[in-house]
């Protein structure tokens, strides 16, 4: 998002807690009034007193460096209050560094914000420091950089919540990975939207993204080849779409390219689930996935043939792969995974080849029956011409039977069609015959 900065005005009501707002507020005040030393002075002391409130919050959820820099500011703190010298030396240390402390142990800023917020300190010192300066000149800031300030200090510190870097991702982890994260992508949009995620900074999408993809990928992680794994990726895609594409551009190829041959299966997963996926390989990588739809095993591939056939340049390859599968490995594929629009040219093969009523019925009830409502007006036709025109033991079975009535209840082919069609084809026995008078 790109703030204005003749808008410093808003930017108060983004802070996060009522404390925040009124720290910022002081600085608002300063700047409107003209001063804008004391706004740039009141801003740094904002940005260090939600600096250590959001420490606190976090040793208190039980992060353990948190708690290790809470410890030691609770020290310099007591000290003070026993008028002990080392424990205000201690303290401006501790306020000197803390945005050192922030980045380093608790990962709250990117570069580019700890290069913006580190401006802001030395601005400060300027300001707030008359011995830094020739005597009789003091520092004089220009209502721009007041402004900027303020605007860094409210989006990178104030109106984020008090978890990022390995904080953050470890807790997003382990809300993924629960068994209990949903696997529809809006459910999993709010789930985020409750999260650390929500406001987080690029560099926290961006290791959510690393996160996600590469947990998916390892055999130990909690997140290996979890279903919500893919609703989060495509979650995080809808609230962070820019982000969310260029991270997977760069991770997705690599997988594709590095992962062992055992665990390609995970990363032709993500090709098939992730919505954005398709759309960011590399030509190489989509080479590689295309192979592995017409070498990989059928239990591996079988998964994702519905989805793979609707991506650009793979309905060729899928429909090659269904023509090869089993009559069992088609079987599976419609009743365990889904497989619809590509299944019903080889289930309509294994019908026209079927010798026996028990063939007859076990391809009516694994295949034909189920893709029912993809099978065209053309398809039932030619089902009910295969045991004149191949020699299909259709005629008796029950499962043709059954093929016949769904046809009259649905109304696919009208009739009187359907009637002429049964009787030019041996089945006259299932036309409906006139009452006697």
């Amino acid at each position: 998002m790109i703030e204005s900065l003749a808008d410093i005005e808003a930017l108060a009501v983004r802070c996060r807690s009522d404390q925040s707002k009124g720290y910022v507020a002081e600085a608002l005040q300063c700047y409107r009034a003209g001063a804008y030393r004391a706004s740039i002075v009141s801003t740094w002391i904002a940005v260090v007193f939600d600096l250590i409130d959001k420490i606190r919050e976090l040793a208190v959820s039980g992060d353990l460096a948190a708690k290790t820099i809470e410890g030691r500011y609770e020290t310099y703190i007591k000290q003070i209050e026993q008028n002990n010298p080392s424990g205000i030396k201690s303290a401006l240390e501790f306020e000197r560094e803390i945005l050192e402390t922030c980045r380093n142990q608790l990962q709250f800023f990117d570069p580019q914000q700890f290069i913006d917020l580190t401006r802001l300190r030395e601005d400060r010192h300027r300001c707030a420091h008359p011995s830094f300066q020739r005597i009789g000149v003091p520092y004089q800031p220009s209502a721009e950089q007041a402004r900027v300030h303020v605007r860094n200090a409210v989006v990178h510190v104030l109106a984020q919540p008090p978890v990022q870097g390995k904080a953050a991702l470890a807790e997003l982890k382990t809300l993924v990975s629960s068994a209990y994260f949903p696997t529809d992508d809006q459910k999993a949009v709010a789930q985020l939207q409750n999260s650390g995620l929500k406001n987080g900074t690029d560099a926290l999408v961006r290791g959510f993204i690393d996160l996600l993809v590469f947990g998916f990928l390892t055999d130990n992680d909690p997140l290996y080849f979890k279903t919500q794994v893919i609703a989060a990726i495509n979650a995080t895609y809808q609230l962070y779409p820019g982000l969310t594409e260029d991270r997977l551009r760069k991770q997705l190829n690599k997988a594709i390219r590095d992962v062992p041959d055992d665990r390609f299966p995970s990363a032709a997963c993500l090709v098939t689930f992730v919505t954005a996926a398709w759309g960011v390989l590399e030509q190489a990588s989509k080479d590689k996935v295309a192979y592995f739809i017409k070498e990989g095993p059928a239990t591996d591939v079988l998964g994702g043939l519905e989805v793979l056939g609707e991506l650009d340049g793979l309905k060729s390859i899928v429909e090659q792969r269904v023509g090869t599968l089993s009559f069992d490995e088609l079987a599976q594929a419609i009743n365990s995974h889904g497989l619809r629009t590509y299944a019903k040219e080889r289930a309509i093969e294994f019908l026209s080849q079927a010798r026996s009523w028990d063939r007859t019925n076990d391809v009516f009830s694994k295949s034909i029956l189920p893709l029912f409502s993809c099978l065209s007006a053309e398809d039932i036709e030619r089902i009910i011409q295969l045991p004149r025109e191949t020699g299909a033991d259709l005629l008796g079975a029950h499962g043709y039977r059954l093929f016949i009535e769904n046809v009259r209840k649905t109304a696919v082919v009208d009739d009187a069609r359907l009637n002429a069609l049964l009787t030019a084809n041996g089945a006259s026995y299932l036309v409906p015959q006139p009452d006697a008078a």
